[in-house]
């Protein structure tokens, strides 16, 4: 815990990751928010789905195009300019009552919009910290991301039964933009000047390290999509949220306890084991919902310090202005690979049975360790930074 509080320590650096993540947190809230809402005012779970897709589709589209025009037109503009934009879409989601055509063009704004405030921190953490503390800056990132999953549904769910679905979509809106606002406040952010990328656009995906970071990074989450998809299928809807909210605890715990420590060649390789032995774990009876806890749990110890080891990769290994691009090659990756095992899963359980979509998961888990095995020298903590 030592280096955790050699980083509150560091100047700025508490102020930086408690704004970006009160920024990012109507992420937590815009899927379920989205459904109950579309669905609400067209009586469609079919638009209510297209619409999310388009989000999705626009966010995967726009991270590394966003977090390239960070350099050229600097961190402020960019953030509050599609914060802005994207906002004033989900004011139109709200209170408009749009066509289904409409609804969805309207997300699709949104996820194209989608300020790119995690690309712009985790470009950002290297200047504040010392090099020696990454890990534990990156790891430290993704567990506090997972309050976000975690508070974020469940706050969603109770305003939109309490008050009403407008409300909720409202609420991300003010918060989008007054997240944004807060964290660019931050002279850490304000002042920070990110030299323009020495490639054209995409061409950091030659460097072996953006494409194993992405390529890992789209299992890792997938495998996260099947678990959640089938624990919705196998257990009953009151409960379901409990026990997916025990990924996100083990997720806490792993990122606490094991995130600081993790700093050998092989600690990806194995962190992704665990996630995997988590997931095996599952089929020993998958339909049971106190088992299924204990394996999620299990499964997300690994997951906060395997995402700070990604995002480490990255920091440690390129320059500042091809890290703002990779890590929105990184988001991409990710965005994909929940989309494809949420889309692999739904067809595994109307095609073979319910809990058919963990072996989804399964599969996932075993291609992020293979992987991770043959890109050990690749992801490996000490080497130096591009030339």
């Amino acid at each position: 815990m030592s280096s955790y509080g050699a980083l509150f320590r560091a100047p700025g650096f508490l102020r930086v990751i408690s704004s970006q993540l009160y920024a990012r947190f109507p992420f937590g809230m815009m899927t379920l928010a989205f459904v109950l809402h579309i669905e609400h005012v067209h009586n469609s779970y079919a638009v209510a789905g297209l619409a999310l897709g388009a989000d999705t589709i626009g966010a995967a589209v726009s991270g590394p195009v966003l977090g390239r025009l960070l350099s050229k037109f600097g961190t402020t503009r960019v953030l509050v300019t599609s914060a802005t934009i994207g906002a004033a879409a989900m004011l139109g989601i709200a209170l408009l009552n749009a066509s289904p055509v409409g609804m969805i063009a309207l997300a699709l704004v949104v996820g194209l919009t989608s300020p790119p405030i995690q690309t712009a921190a985790r470009t950002i953490y290297p200047s504040l910290v010392k090099k020696k503390d990454l890990n534990a800056v990156y790891s430290l990132d993704a567990t506090s991301q997972e309050l976000i999953w975690v508070i974020g549904p469940v706050l969603a769910t109770v305003l939109a039964a309490q008050i009403n679905t407008v409300f909720v979509v409202v609420l991300m809106a003010a918060v989008q933009i007054s997240g944004v606002i807060w964290f660019c406040s931050n002279k850490e952010v304000s002042q920070a000047v990110i030299p323009s990328p020495e490639r054209k656009m995409g061409g950091v995906l030659t460097n072996k390290i953006v494409l194993a970071t992405a390529v890992l990074g789209l299992l890792l989450i997938g495998g996260f999509s099947g678990v959640e998809v089938g624990t919705v299928a196998v257990v009953s809807h009151d409960l379901a949220g409990l026990v997916i909210g025990a990924l996100s605890l083990g997720s806490i715990v792993g990122g606490v306890f094991l995130g600081n420590r993790v700093k050998s060649r092989w600690s990806l390789t194995w962190l992704l084991t665990l996630v995997l032995a988590g997931y095996a774990l599952i089929w020993i009876a998958p339909t049971n919902g106190v088992w299924l806890a204990i394996c999620l749990f299990i499964a997300g110890v690994g997951v906060a310090p395997s995402l700070g080891i990604l995002g480490t990769a990255i920091a440690g290994n390129l320059k500042p202005g091809d890290a703002a691009e990779a890590n929105g090659w990184a988001s991409t990756g990710q965005l994909m690979g929940y989309s494809a095992g949420a889309a692999l899963s739904g067809i595994a359980i109307d095609s073979v049975s319910e809990s058919s979509a963990f072996l989804v998961s399964l599969v996932f888990g075993v291609g992020a360790v293979l992987v991770a095995v043959m890109a050990v020298d690749i992801m490996s903590p000490a080497r130096k930074q591009e030339k």
